[in-house]
């Protein structure tokens, strides 16, 4: 009975430092991520798409980024129909950055914020995939 509680405990153990269960993240791969996001301001990112797309693809696609900027507008859907999002402006209220994929518990802060406003949001950086500006998915905000 010992031997299957320790291999129980070590099966789960392993399963969660390697990421396995779903939802289940250990500090030290909380830690690892945010060491790993690439923080940049709304506007860098995009002068880097808009100065040279290839070279920008090669830096920041696929990879967690950690994005501050002006709030321009908002979306949150009612249940049911899609995630919340938002998109960063420029000075001139220009969008430069489109922030998707939020979890629906994050529907509240994103409803109650309001144009303008300075955030920074964490998500995966997906190039300039349907629109003529960098897109972030799978979106937090920080």
């Amino acid at each position: 009975m010992k031997v299957e509680r320790t291999s129980v405990t070590l099966l789960l153990t392993l399963s969660l430092e390697l990421g396995l269960i779903p939802g289940c993240r250990t500090s030290t791969q909380r830690t690892r991520e945010a060491r790993d996001a690439i923080t940049i301001s709304a506007e860098n990112l995009f002068a880097a798409y808009e100065s040279n797309e290839a070279e920008a693809q090669k830096l920041y696609q696929g990879k967690l980024l950690v994005v501050t900027g002006s709030i321009g507008t908002t979306v949150s859907p009612e249940s049911g129909m899609g995630n919340p999002g938002l998109t960063l402006i420029d000075a001139r209220q220009r969008p430069i950055v489109e922030c998707l994929g939020f979890a629906t518990q994050e529907k509240d802060a994103i409803s109650k914020s309001k144009t303008g406003q300075s955030v920074s949001v964490k998500g995966k950086c997906m190039g300039k995939v349907v629109t003529d500006i960098p897109v972030l998915e799978d979106c937090v905000l920080q």
